[in-house]
């Protein structure tokens, strides 16, 4: 069936904008214009930069160019910032180009809102990161400063809002695991403060058995918790929680709340309040129908309310789900194919503790 040429922008290059790229050629072939446009020119593997944190790996093992992978299946790439959206002339803009289009995937993830908690973030503030792998370079350099001393104060956590608090776990536990090899183990302290309101709630309520394990790794590694925390300040040296407590520090890695991207948040009715896109089961934009989302810029309610707010989670393997599903609704609207549901999906997460897994 010839459909004519349709125009397909996909706006990010991580799991979300890749997986809907690649499913897009392999069902539209030579009946569409495939563009991804990127801020990055690198994919990277997002779920390993706790191991860069803790000296593991070098950065560069977990990125890979994505203009070759793209061209070869005949996808345009632009390495660029997508400044303005305009859904009614189907258009989206960067600071060089316009790129119109009949169909767009927004797979953008977030930005990090690290100004909603005064001192938060490497950049302007006192704690550290984990998003990016100069966030993670960062990270690492002060922690082995840190754990290459003969004691110190570690906190690690999430800001109220967060929707990604696993790292958190993970790089608890690895430091954990790191100090135990270095047999110093009881000259640190290691303490984690999360909004959630019990340790493996996750945004979710907690997946299967996961809050039980977790709450037994921690008691048997002596990792102190505080739930439904609301960091209100960080200082030098310290955090102080909205119940007025302060958690003295060498070094903090805190999960930041997200937002939308800014293009998004731009868009009349495109977006909730944080900017994250509110889609149909097919994952269709409820405004504007040819606008699809996957991954972290879809909006999805908590299961429940919470003493203290914890967003849901979108790990990378939702994200490459909900990119193939939007990727197979759009060819669908061009074909006349069978739409499915996209919002329909597994929950399934893999904790890494640096000397065991779960």
């Amino acid at each position: 069936m010839s459909i004519g040429r349709k125009r397909i922008v996909v706006v990010g290059g991580s799991f979300g904008g890749i997986n809907a790229a690649y499913e897009l050629h392999r069902r539209l072939r030579q009946d569409a214009e495939i563009t991804v446009i990127s801020r990055d020119a690198e994919f990277t593997f997002i779920p390993s930069l706790p191991w860069v944190v803790m000296g593991w790996r070098d950065p560069s093992r977990l990125q890979v160019r994505l203009d070759a992978p793209l061209q070869r299946r005949n996808i345009r790439f632009v390495q660029g910032e997508v400044k303005e959206l305009d859904p009614e002339k189907g258009e989206v803009r960067t600071a060089r180009q316009t790129y119109p289009y009949d169909a767009l995937v927004i797979a953008s993830g977030a930005e990090l809102d690290f100004a909603a908690v005064p001192g938060l973030g490497p950049e302007a503030g006192h704690t550290f990161s984990i998003f990016t792998c100069a966030e993670a370079v960062a990270s690492r350099d002060a922690l082995a400063r840190v754990l290459a001393a003969d004691k110190g104060r570690i906190v690690i956590g999430a800001a109220a809002g967060a929707s990604c608090v696993g790292p958190a776990y993970e790089i608890a536990m690895m430091i954990d695991t790191v100090l135990k090899r270095a047999r110093k183990r009881h000259r640190f302290s290691i303490a984690f403060v999360t909004p959630e309101p019990f340790l493996g709630h996750f945004g979710v309520g907690g997946i299967g058995a996961a809050p039980r394990m977790v709450q037994d790794e921690f008691a048997e590694r002596h990792i102190d918790s505080v739930v439904s925390a609301r960091i209100a300040e960080a200082g030098p040296g310290r955090l102080t929680l909205g119940d007025g407590s302060e958690h003295p520090f060498d070094f903090s890695l805190i999960v930041p709340a997200f937002l939308g991207s800014p293009f998004v948040r731009s868009v009349d009715g495109l977006a909730n309040p944080r900017g994250f896109i509110a889609v149909t089961p097919h994952l269709a934009s409820t405004k504007f129908a040819n606008v699809y989302a996957a991954g972290v810029a879809v909006a999805i309610a908590p299961p429940g309310p919470t003493p203290v707010p914890v967003a849901v989670p979108k790990t990378g393997h939702m994200t490459e789900l909900m990119a193939q599903a939007a990727a197979r609704n759009i060819a669908a609207e061009f074909t006349g194919g069978v739409k499915v549901d996209g919002m329909t999906l597994p929950s399934t997460c893999i904790a890494d503790a640096g000397d065991t897994a779960f």
